[in-house]
């Protein structure tokens, strides 16, 4: 199945919310949250992509089941996939670089250095190296616990939308402000408006107790298999 929308936007923009806005707008969308929990899940289809942009076009083995896909792995390959659809729409959500690099220094940059629990899945492992691979486009690849630097993180916010916006034409695109709600985005997609309110998920808030609570919870399980057998 072709991908019909594309999320170009950096995680803490709105990506987990407009991901499930598109679901309810009837779309199976593909979201890095969801997929850590897909055992069958190569990650180095993106792995493989990244670290060689000749690499063999390998996107139906990762978006076959999908026909949208928002946040991490997709976003830093939005203009290759863009290519490779070209019937798809293309979604960047952003908000101000400020607030961003604040929101990504209490969730991103923390969650980065909690340890993995022994008897983690390699699945699940996998996928979180992923992320730590290709996000912010690599930042973290050779230091998974350096830290931020705001001059830096801020510039690389900035030239993403900037080159987002010259690289997909204008037809294609919708710029989505952080906090905007269902008007803009159904109008793009020429979907009837929903009568409940826009999604507003993974806020700053709990964002790293909700990560920890689950490594935790899967901690417990595994106890309790262990114990069983």
């Amino acid at each position: 199945m072709p991908l019909q929308v594309i999320g170009a936007g950096y995680g803490r923009t709105g990506t987990y919310s407009l991901c499930l806005a598109l679901e309810r707008l009837g779309y199976r969308t593909h979201h890095l949250g969801n997929e850590s929990r897909r055992q069958q899940l190569d990650p180095g289809v993106w792995l493989r992509a990244f670290e060689n942009k000749d690499h063999e076009d390998e996107w139906e083995n990762v978006y076959g089941d999908y026909d949208a896909a928002v946040d991490t792995p997709t976003a830093p390959f939005y203009k290759e996939l863009a290519e490779r659809y070209p019937e798809a729409k293309v979604i960047l959500t952003i908000r101000s670089a400020d607030s961003w690099y604040n929101s990504i220094c209490k969730t991103i940059f923390k969650i980065r250095k909690i340890p993995f629990p022994e008897g983690f899945p390699e699945s699940r492992r996998k996928m979180m190296e992923l992320g730590r691979a290709v996000m912010l486009n690599g930042y973290f690849k050779d230091d998974p616990v350096r830290e931020p630097n705001k001059e830096e993180l801020c510039k690389m916010f900035n030239d993403h939308i900037e080159e987002v916006k010259r690289v997909i034409p204008p037809d294609r695109l919708l710029i989505m402000e952080l906090g905007e709600g269902w008007e803009r985005l159904c109008k793009f997609l020429g979907k009837e408006i929903p009568d409940e309110p826009y999604p507003r998920l993974n806020e700053r808030e709990g964002f790293v107790d909700r990560y920890e609570k689950a490594i935790e919870a899967l901690r417990m399980a595994e106890k309790e298999v262990a114990a069983k057998t």
